[in-house]
């Protein structure tokens, strides 16, 4: 189980999605925008509020976490991060991240990265978070090379698009990285 989790950082608040962002989240399901969703969010207007409550479930059940990427200024939803593929004896989870179109360059993913992944490695209880980008996907391996996360490697041909493979880039962050300061660019 996860507690519920709250970050303010680089004018982000990073929260679970719940019940006060029902009407941007049903907006970016009605106009198909689904950038600043994690995957599995809603089809339709109609299943935003079961969605979030299976959001809660995940986090309680320990599967992982959900959260929103609000701009604290504004209150718009810019993004989201996930973590996810929680393997409690193993002591490891997987970051994933997107940031609206109209929101991006701004740091956004970065110091999201950065922050839940201390988190994780902290108040979270994972020994190890980890993150794959895609090798021709340049701008989130700049977010995880500036949120702290170290390169380990490249899993060949170990993504699927829907018509060819492609290779993917594995970052890390480890609980020593935090406790070192090795995580805080």
């Amino acid at each position: 189980m996860f507690a519920p989790v709250q970050i303010v950082s680089g004018g982000l608040e990073i929260r679970e999605f719940g019940p006060q962002d029902a009407a941007q989240v049903a907006e970016f399901v009605a106009a198909d925008d689904r950038t600043a969703l994690p995957p599995g969010s809603p089809h339709t207007v109609a299943d935003v509020n079961e969605w979030m409550t299976r959001i809660v479930r995940r986090r309680l059940d320990g599967d992982g976490v959900l959260l929103a990427l609000v701009d604290v200024a504004g209150g718009e939803i810019v993004g989201s991060i996930g973590l996810r593929d929680v393997d409690w004896k193993a002591g490891r989870g997987e970051i994933g991240y997107g940031v609206r179109a109209s929101c991006r360059g701004r740091g956004h993913a970065s110091t999201a990265a950065r922050v839940v992944g201390r988190w994780a490695l902290t108040d979270g209880g994972l020994r190890r978070v980890q993150l794959h980008a895609r090798l021709d996907n340049f701008a989130s391996l700049r977010v995880a090379e500036k949120a702290g996360y170290q390169r380990e490697g490249t899993l060949r041909m170990a993504d699927w698009d829907g018509e060819k493979a492609h290779d993917l880039a594995v970052f890390s962050m480890i609980a020593t990285d935090v406790e070192t300061g090795d995580a805080t660019r």
